[in-house]
């Protein structure tokens, strides 16, 4: 990949650890997706991310730090409030407890049932409101409540952003040599980002019902980063063809390290190193990807393989090798209904807090693996025919 040039470097030589504008990493960005390409360096420093640096339509774009550690990326500590008490609907104030960070005007994405979902015919684990004014037990909202609030319900900033997000037909990015982190702190309630608060977030247009809609990001990589302190994914890609995330450091995620979602294709993660997240990678209504080479310790799950959409063809020939997993909370391997023609071969798998490898689906190979002292067993069948061999 040949780039053309755009130094962000600023005086970096003599005035080091020096923090950016986001305004002006933006700048520098837009500039070089306008030019038809470029490489925007970063020097050393932490540089808050308040917004979201966000790249649509580029082709041929790297960010990349000086130095991967001590060029850091950070997201400001979450807006989040726990709600205090029962608050039924058609009310306007909401009393909570432990508030941090909302401001008036604010979408509040408030996480209990509220409309139904068009697609799951069920209600949505959400609904939203907005903030009119910040009191000190209590927010004061700009409309009536349509949906009851229970006790102890997380309330959070509905946009909230992502740390770089990747949008439209973008090809060839490359992210290289950062830190990303995703503001997480001591003390923070489990808040599970999903499709904010990541550090990476790439999508093409797509739809749960018509599948892709335009053309897939294309061509991302993700190379010898540092991610860490995430309430969303440390990497997510939607409808993204051929991405790489490799030789990262993954830690401390709330939601999945990586995820490989919905229709996305011949995409891998090699060689990464992730420790403490929910689940190490997880492969939704994705194809033809490869998990090959990497460390898991301490996660809930190591490898999480199912099925949401339901057009034809998807959640097949996945590869899943030579993987080290120490001390899963859960399954190291789990493969559910709706998947099928996967390998699952020579990984490595150590005391797992449940099973080793767990299967459903259809024409999974699963072979060649070592697993010692699984909690539960080492492999499970739950359904389907399978070749398995230990």
């Amino acid at each position: 990949m040949k780039f053309s040039t755009l130094l962000l470097l600023l005086f970096a030589a003599l005035h080091s650890a020096r923090a950016l504008p986001e305004a002006d990493l933006q700048r520098f960005i837009d500039e070089a997706i306008k030019a038809g390409g470029g490489e925007v360096i970063i020097p050393p420093g932490v540089h808050l991310i308040e917004h979201g640096l966000r790249i649509k339509d580029a082709k041929k774009l790297r960010i990349v730090g000086l130095d991967a550690e001590e060029t850091v990326l950070k997201l400001p500590p979450v807006a989040y409030a726990i709600s205090a008490g029962a608050t039924a609907a058609g009310a306007t104030t909401l009393p909570v407890t432990s508030q941090r960070g909302f401001k008036p005007g604010m979408r509040l994405k408030i996480e209990a049932d509220g409309e139904q979902d068009s697609f799951t015919k069920k209600p949505r684990p959400y609904h939203l409101a907005i903030v009119k004014a910040v009191l000190k037990e209590a927010i004061q909202l700009e409309s009536p409540l349509k949906f009851p609030v229970p006790d102890r319900t997380m309330i959070r900033h509905e946009d909230a952003p992502n740390l770089i997000e990747i949008r439209g037909a973008c090809e060839e990015i490359l992210i290289e040599k950062l830190t990303l982190d995703g503001g997480r702190v001591e003390g923070d309630p489990p808040v599970r980002g999903h499709a904010q608060l990541c550090a990476v977030f790439a999508s093409g247009a797509y739809s749960y019902e018509k599948g892709p809609t335009g053309p897939p990001v294309k061509k991302l990589r993700i190379s010898r980063c540092f991610i860490q302190n995430c309430h969303g994914r440390g990497v997510a890609l939607y409808s993204v063809e051929g991405a790489e995330i490799d030789g990262c450091t993954i830690r401390d995620t709330s939601d999945e390290a990586i995820d490989f979602d919905h229709f996305t294709t011949k995409s891998v993660a090699t060689h990464n190193h992730i420790a403490r997240s929910l689940v190490g990678v997880e492969l939704n209504d994705a194809t033809d990807c490869l998990v090959a080479g990497n460390e898991f310790l301490g996660c809930g799950t190591g490898i999480n393989l199912w099925r949401w959409c339901k057009q034809p063809d998807l959640n097949k020939g996945h590869l899943i090798v030579k993987n080290v997993f120490d001390h899963t909370l859960g399954n190291a391997v789990q493969i559910a209904t709706g998947t099928s023609g996967g390998t699952v071969a020579q990984n490595e798998i150590t005391a797992s807090g449940k099973n080793g490898i767990i299967l459903s689906g259809e024409a999974h190979t699963v072979k060649a693996n070592r697993i010692t002292g699984s909690g539960m067993k080492a492999i499970v069948v739950q359904e389907g025919t399978h070749s398995v061999s230990e």
